[in-house]
């Protein structure tokens, strides 16, 4: 039991799903592009991301459930074509999701990687906390923790006792960073020694 070539094949991946250009169906739900028997359009602005890959066209035709499609036209070579598929609910309406132009399955985000907008698993795409390691997720927390506290685009500044509160997770979590750090730094100089 266990031995040579035994088990699951261990994939390569390509990298973490935050270092790719998105394109996310919820997104465009919210943005009201995703209207049942209209055509839509709107352009795709990415931060922090390739240079060849900044902005994007995006056109949707949901005019017909049955073939709505999306197609996407970028300032590089990308111009693709990706089918959306439209479940009805219950209860009325539809729900709609991509269908993945590499291996067929329905998905909510598209990652664009080599040209080709795909799914993450398609792409052989993983999460940055999948490979962290106990410090890179406390230091993590703390800064989600500080970035609360502090009041950005994304949250509110916390007032009254909610505020004390997160100053008091915040002090605990970087206390808990600077000892794991100070353990590790222990650990490597006793190796040293």
């Amino acid at each position: 039991m266990g031995g040579i070539n035994s088990g699951r094949r261990r994939s390569i991946h390509r990298g973490t799903v935050e270092q790719f250009p998105a394109i996310d169906l919820r997104i465009l739900r919210r943005a009201g592009l995703l209207r049942p028997s209209e055509c839509t359009y709107d352009t795709a602005r990415w931060q922090n991301q390739a240079p060849e890959a900044l902005s994007a066209r995006i056109f949707i035709d949901l005019s017909d459930t049955s073939d709505a499609s999306m197609r996407i036209v970028g300032a590089g070579a990308i111009n693709q074509r990706v089918t959306i598929e439209c479940v009805p609910c219950p209860y009325g309406g539809v729900r709609c999701y991509f269908l993945c132009p590499v291996d067929g399955v329905r998905c909510q985000q598209l990652f664009l990687a080599d040209g080709q907008f795909a799914s993450r698993k398609a792409h052989r795409l993983t999460y940055a906390s999948q490979s962290e390691n106990d410090l890179s997720r406390a230091r993590r927390k703390a800064h989600r923790l500080r970035r609360r506290v502090e009041g950005d685009g994304l949250y509110p500044r916390p007032r009254g006792r909610n505020r004390w509160q997160k100053m008091q997770q915040l002090r605990s979590a970087e206390f808990d960073a600077r000892t794991l750090y100070l353990d590790r730094l222990r650990g490597l100089v006793g190796d040293i020694l």
